[in-house]
């Protein structure tokens, strides 16, 4: 029963198979045509990991967090800070500078949690992770650095508003609302599309991320980290003190991630860039498409094309 509840949440990465030469052919073109700008993007390197970094994020830990498949407590590292602070700083400093992530960081266990419906219907349920707590202090100290770099940079769109700071589904919903009642005012029409990806975290597809982290600056030193960060995870279904066995996650970002979050907002801030006539507004994998016209036809029409675009027909 735990095997086929691993290898459903698994498969969810196949879903877009059928969608990787569409992908990558609107990628081909996205590159090329800023091939020319990419020059004079900054570059992100990784930054040495100081001890009190480390000493900071093992004090602040949530001991109510039950250990991942390393086995190590949340309690007890808390309670260690002050001597393990230090090699950890170092062990952290090695995985940035030799690429390298202990295996076992890799692994999660996965507990299924019943949505609605059906308690015999595996569709119905959602995996909740279970990481490893030092690799997720890593991945905060990875993701921090990260984030500094788009922000300074103005990378992300300025359209997307998750997981950032000072945005919200507030602040997407009166983006939208201001655009539409403006609109109106001037007596135009409006039509929106609302597109909810599916399992869009667990589709990602990791040459395209790596590409897509190529794009907006991240320097060939850096880049063999997140191929590292990305290939050979993989998951066990856990409940009721049994386990499943171990399978390996081919796609997707990993869900219950630090990293995961912001890895993703990269890997979609270009789909709308080529939308001329249209706005739109991400938050994470909910977008919205919106056109205003003076006829009603003509903003469907819009619409329609702006859709197909983002099809990528």
């Amino acid at each position: 029963m735990l095997d086929h509840f691993n290898e459903h949440f698994i498969s969810a990465g196949c879903l877009s198979d059928s969608l990787d030469s569409e992908v990558s052919g609107l990628l081909s073109k996205t590159e090329s045509s800023e091939t020319s700008s990419r020059s004079t993007l900054n570059t992100f390197s990784f930054t040495s990991v100081p001890i009190s970094e480390v000493h900071s994020a093992l004090s602040n830990l949530d001991t109510r967090k039950a250990a991942g498949p390393d086995g190590l407590d949340p309690f007890f590292l808390k309670l260690a800070a002050d001597y393990i602070a230090e090699p950890l700083s170092y062990v952290f400093n090695l995985s940035l500078s030799s690429n390298e992530i202990p295996v076992i960081w890799k692994s999660a266990f996965v507990l299924p949690l019943l949505k609605e419906g059906d308690p015999s219907e595996v569709n119905n349920y959602r995996p909740i992770s279970k990481l490893c707590v030092l690799a997720k202090i890593l991945e905060k100290i990875v993701s921090d650095q990260l984030k500094g770099f788009l922000e300074s940079n103005y990378i992300l769109s300025p359209f997307q508003s998750g997981f950032r700071k000072q945005h919200s589904t507030v602040t997407a919903t009166l983006k939208f609302l201001n655009d539409v009642l403006q609109a109106l005012d001037c007596k135009k029409h409006c039509v929106a599309l609302f597109i909810d990806l599916s399992k869009a975290f667990d589709t990602v597809d990791h040459v395209l991320l790596i590409n897509s982290l190529l794009r907006i600056g991240l320097s060939e030193g850096a880049i063999p980290w997140f191929r590292n960060y990305l290939s050979n995870r993989r998951q066990a279904v856990q409940l009721g003190g049994s386990s499943s066995s171990f399978l390996e996650i081919l796609k997707g970002v990993p869900q219950g991630s630090v990293l995961g979050p912001i890895l993703f907002s990269i890997y979609i801030n270009n789909v709308c860039d080529n939308l001329t006539n249209a706005m739109y507004h991400f938050y994470a994998d909910d977008t919205v498409i919106y056109c205003c016209s003076s006829t009603l036809a003509q903003a469907a029409k819009c619409l329609q094309h702006a859709f197909d675009i983002v099809q990528f027909r």
